[in-house]
């Protein structure tokens, strides 16, 4: 497998590449999934839609891609990926939506605002936020609303509390 950045990438290779990690054989999964990083953001679209598939196997090869190559699109993903009935996937999901960082954030927001019932949800979202935080990869105003929302998660309602907080800081960072 060449060297393949964005232009150079047909959507056959990435298909392949895509097949290859439901495949039962881990190296060949491990060799996809890093192919698949390399390409970046062209393979998303793909990444995405194999997300769909309900194999275990497939849903942490995706996640752990999508974690690696990051950004708003990947975001919607590793969110779903909270929710998944697999720890390690869910782990993988939180892990990469500390690496997608500001991207995510407001994705994750929505989401907690939506389907706060949730329990994965809420643990991955504390995961996120506790981990954002104090690695200090938000600041500022984005860092307040967090912190308030990650008190809610600790200390709140689970449900009321925090769709409350995730509410009242998604418009607060949405008005800048």
């Amino acid at each position: 497998m060449g060297s393949m950045k964005g232009n150079d990438v047909d959507a056959s290779s990435v298909d392949s590449l895509i097949e290859e990690l439901r495949g039962k054989d881990g190296l060949a999964r491990q060799k996809a999934r890093i192919a698949l990083v390399k390409i970046g953001e062209p393979a998303l679209d793909a990444l995405v839609n194999a997300f769909e598939d309900k194999s275990d196997i497939m849903h942490w090869e995706v996640a752990k891609a999508l974690s690696q190559i990051g950004g708003s699109k990947a975001a919607e993903t590793l969110i779903q990926a909270l929710e998944d009935k697999e720890f390690s996937i869910r782990w993988i999901g939180a892990e990469g939506l500390v690496h997608v960082g500001q991207d995510g954030v407001m994705e994750l927001l929505k989401a907690l605002t939506e389907r706060a019932d949730s329990v994965w949800l809420r643990e991955g979202a504390h995961h996120v936020f506790h981990d954002l935080i104090h690695k200090k990869l938000v600041a500022g105003k984005t860092n307040e609303q967090l912190s308030l929302v990650l008190e809610a998660l600790n200390h709140g309602d689970p449900v009321t509390e925090t769709n409350g907080s995730a509410h009242k800081a998604l418009e607060i960072l949405k008005a800048g």
